[in-house]
């Protein structure tokens, strides 16, 4: 598991680099042909990841529990994104995952409800790794995004 927490931090830190010289303006701008923006895809991967590890496990959440309606599957922004908010979402980015490392180590997520994943079809995590290994693949397929919309923004 220590290869597959490394491979997330990366990511993140590939997508906070990513954003690190946008102005909040531009990181709320949504390109055309796009129905969110680079701070909805940051404030995803974090709803995603305690949703699917967290909730799942019938634990408590890590962040701010206002942000999962904010930015769960299906949602887009439906109002400006503030500095403190981009600020929180890019502390969280790499703390929720420090967090899921540290609890992985108990038995926080031994009450883990099965779980299929809309993304890809016929895809079910069992069990609190199959969650985290998925993340992998969501982070990916949503740095990829956010490659695409910064040449818009």
């Amino acid at each position: 598991m220590n290869k597959i927490f490394e491979v997330i931090r990366a990511s993140r830190k590939a997508l906070l680099s990513l954003v690190e010289d946008l102005t909040t303006e531009q990181l709320n701008k949504i390109p055309a042909g796009f129905n969110n923006n680079l701070a909805w895809q940051m404030g995803h991967l974090v709803v995603s990841q305690q949703i699917l590890c967290y909730k799942l496990s019938n634990n408590q959440l890590v962040i701010d529990a206002s942000l999962v309606d904010k930015y769960r599957n299906g949602s887009k922004p439906e109002s400006f994104i503030s500095d403190e908010e981009i600020l929180q979402l890019k502390t969280y980015l790499l703390d929720t995952i420090d967090q899921l490392e540290e609890d992985l180590a108990t038995d926080k997520f031994e009450n883990y409800t099965p779980y299929s994943i809309s993304t890809y079809k016929g895809y079910r995590l069992e069990k609190i790794e199959d969650a985290i290994k998925f993340i992998v693949s969501h982070d990916g397929l949503h740095y990829g995004c956010s490659l695409m919309m910064k040449k818009f923004v």
